[in-house]
C-alpha cells in the first residue's frame, strides 16, 4: 500500500472508525489499570493476587482444560499485569537485563518483586520472574588518622566515624 492509499483509509469513515475503537480500548485499560491500582497498589495485596494468578495459570487442571480443545492456555492476566508493572514500576537497568533478560525480551520491567519478562519471537509471552537484589545495609571503610584506626559507616547520607 502507498502512502496515498493509507492516507485516504485514515481520512474516511472507516479510518475514522478504527481510531476511535482504539481510543476507546486504550481508555478502558487506563481505566482498569487506575482501579486495579486503588485495591492492589501495595506490596502486600499485590504481592497475594500475583502469587494466586501464578498458581492458576501453572496448575494442570488449568492448562489441560485448555489444551484438551487443541488451544493455547490464555494468560490474560499476565499481560494486565504487565501492563500495570509498566504504568506503576520501573523499567529495569542494565544489569537486571543481563541478568534477567535473553534474546528474546523486548521489555523488562520491576515492580516490587517481580520481575515482568515481555519476550516476542513467533509469538508474544510475558514471564514473571522473583527479583532477587544483593543489598548490603551498611558498607564500612577503615580509615588510618594519625596513627589511630577509625571504621566509617557509611550510609545514604550520613558518614559515621567510631574508634576501632
Amino acid at each position: 500500500m502507498d502512502i496515498d492509499k493509507k492516507k485516504q483509509y485514515f481520512e474516511n469513515e472507516e479510518g475514522q472508525n478504527q481510531f476511535e475503537k482504539f481510543n476507546r480500548e486504550q481508555e478502558i485499560k487506563e481505566y482498569q489499570l487506575n482501579k486495579f491500582h486503588l485495591k492492589f497498589g501495595n506490596k502486600i495485596k499485590f504481592t497475594t493476587f500475583l502469587k494466586k494468578v501464578i498458581k492458576k495459570y501453572n496448575s494442570d487442571l488449568y492448562k489441560n482444560r485448555w489444551y484438551k480443545r487443541n488451544i493455547q492456555p490464555p494468560e490474560d492476566l499476565f499481560w494486565f499485569l504487565f501492563y500495570y508493572a509498566e504504568k506503576y514500576g520501573a523499567e529495569c537497568n542494565e544489569k537486571e537485563y543481563k541478568k534477567y533478560g535473553n534474546m528474546f525480551t523486548s521489555s523488562l520491567f520491576r515492580i516490587y518483586n517481580y520481575i515482568f519478562n515481555r519476550m516476542d519471537g513467533q509469538g508474544s509471552v510475558i514471564q514473571i520472574l522473583e527479583y532477587k537484589a544483593k543489598r548490603t545495609l551498611l558498607s564500612y571503610i577503615l580509615i588510618v588518622l594519625n596513627g589511630d584506626c577509625y571504621k566509617t559507616v557509611k550510609l545514604p547520607v550520613l558518614l559515621f566515624l567510631s574508634k576501632c
